[in-house]
């Protein structure tokens, strides 16, 4: 965590009950450390820069039937007229609205979708 200029929280604390009373975590208060901070607060920025929201679903993790679904390893987008649009790995699946917002985050249409 990122508190201020100059002070960051680390370590495997979760704040709950369990972690307080039973768990074995830790956790570490930086202060006076705004080089530090700014490290921190970059890499939470490139982070954030190509996480997605989460979007509750089958439980499975795959997004809901007729979105475009681009595999985030390849950068390959499909539709659900793709061959393999149903056998996507769920773990490698961003779910776009429409084939144009796939295109502009720089995916690709798959080869063997049909039109």
């Amino acid at each position: 965590m990122v508190i201020d200029s100059a002070t960051i929280i680390t370590g495997s604390f979760n704040f709950t009950k369990a972690a307080e009373e039973r768990n074995a975590e830790n956790l570490l208060v930086i202060t006076e450390a705004p080089e530090l901070v700014q490290a921190y607060a970059a890499t939470i920025q490139a982070h954030a820069a190509h996480a997605h929201p989460y979007a509750r679903g089958d439980g499975g993790g795959s997004s809901a039937t007729g979105e475009v679904h681009g595999n985030r390893n390849s950068k390959v987008y499909r539709v659900p007229s793709c061959k393999g649009y149903a056998g996507m790995r769920p773990t490698s699946v961003v779910p776009f609205a429409t084939e144009e917002a796939a295109q502009q985050a720089g995916y690709r249409k798959a080869k063997d979708c049909t039109q």
